[in-house]
């Protein structure tokens, strides 16, 4: 397998540009770090990767993760993380594939599998290594990069491929939540959207729901288990790292980045900022403009 995973790195270091690089396989995408750096807050979406050289720190909710070479990363939700490069060099670069998965295609998979039902109580991300099986499969979809001719074709499949192995592995608890249809997981990704949109307004717990048609105390349980947060320290989560973009992006300051992302009082911005990242938000403005 190490061997498996060197020639791997070795395409994704020949072919890829530093960051994200696309390629003619429209879900896959090749990701390279030359030196250790800290990351933008973003949101995952429903994505699989694979990583190949160097090692990563992710915060998710209140866990920490951490992957390197031969590990597997699956995220099902949208899931606000904040993450770290944290062995990467010029000479040995942070490298990873990334597949963008298609709800669609794992439901289709799912069906045609035996004990395909989810678990509505479980996480929606994880860390595990990837075997054999799944590491030939992505093998074959990097080979395409050089036969753009067989691509139309073969991607598709192998796509298909890379899902199946992937739900049969120790990642399959955590795929099956991306199918779009799932009766058992369908209300927590309804509720995540509605408070994704609109996470600039405040809300209560109790009418989220009530709308997706779930009990409080119910609803909570999954959202957490799924997420790894409450529904309000998620969208707490998508405020400030919204805010902290801005600060770190746009000329901007810490009270229209705290308005801007639904704050009311800048002093319970500035605690609740300095408690996530550490450090006060005019400091890290500061800092970023000294650079």
């Amino acid at each position: 397998m190490d061997e498996t995973i060197a020639v791997l790195a070795s395409t994704v270091a020949r072919k890829g540009k530093e960051g994200l690089t696309p390629t003619a396989m429209p879900n896959v995408g090749l990701y390279k770090v030359s030196q250790c750096i800290g990351l933008l807050p973003e949101t995952y979406r429903p994505v699989v990767s694979l990583i190949l050289q160097g090692e990563k720190q992710l915060l998710v909710g209140n866990e920490v993760l951490t992957y390197r070479a031969g590990h597997t990363f699956t995220a099902a939700l949208d899931l606000p993380v904040l993450g770290k490069i944290i062995q990467a060099s010029a000479e040995r670069p942070y490298l990873a594939i990334r597949l963008v998965l298609d709800p669609d295609i794992v439901s289709d998979v799912t069906l045609d599998m035996p004990n395909g039902a989810s678990d509505a109580d479980g996480k929606g991300f994880g860390v595990h290594p990837a075997d054999r099986d799944l590491l030939d499969a992505w093998s074959r979809m990097l080979r395409l990069i050089d036969r753009p001719d067989e691509v139309r074709i073969m991607a598709p499949l192998l796509e298909r491929e890379i899902v199946y192995r992937l739900l049969r592995g120790p990642q399959g608890a955590v795929l099956r939540q991306v199918g779009a249809a799932d009766p058992k997981i369908l209300p927590i990704r309804t509720a995540m959207a509605v408070i994704g949109e609109s996470y600039t307004s405040p809300f209560k717990v109790e009418e989220i729901a009530q709308s997706v048609g779930m009990s409080c105390s119910a609803f909570h349980r999954r959202f957490k288990a799924a997420t790894g947060m409450a529904p309000l320290q998620y969208q707490k989560t998508l405020r400030l790292y919204e805010a902290r973009r801005l600060l770190l992006t746009e000329p901007t300051n810490a009270s229209s980045a705290a308005f801007s992302v639904g704050y009311q009082s800048v002093s319970q911005f500035s605690r609740e900022y300095s408690r996530m990242f550490g450090t006060p938000p005019m400091r890290e403005i500061r800092a970023v403009r000294l650079d």
